[in-house]
C-alpha cells in the first residue's frame, strides 16, 4: 500500500477494511462518486501489478 498515492490509499482503505460503499467513501472525501471508483480500480490495478498477478 506504501506504493500508491495518498489518495488511493485512503480510497481503498475506506472501502476495504472500513467497510464502507463508494458513496460513502466519496463523503468524508468530498469528491465525486465518479472519482472514487476511479482512484480505486486504478490503486487496485497498481496494487496487482506490484504482487506480480496476471490478469
Amino acid at each position: 500500500m506504501r506504493g500508491l498515492t495518498a489518495t488511493r490509499r485512503e480510497s481503498i482503505t475506506l472501502a476495504y477494511y472500513g467497510g464502507h460503499t463508494y458513496r460513502e467513501v466519496a463523503e468524508p472525501l468530498g469528491i465525486g462518486l465518479a472519482a472514487v471508483k476511479t482512484r480505486m480500480r486504478d490503486g487496485l490495478i497498481r496494487l496487482r501489478d506490484y504482487l506480480g498477478v496476471q490478469p
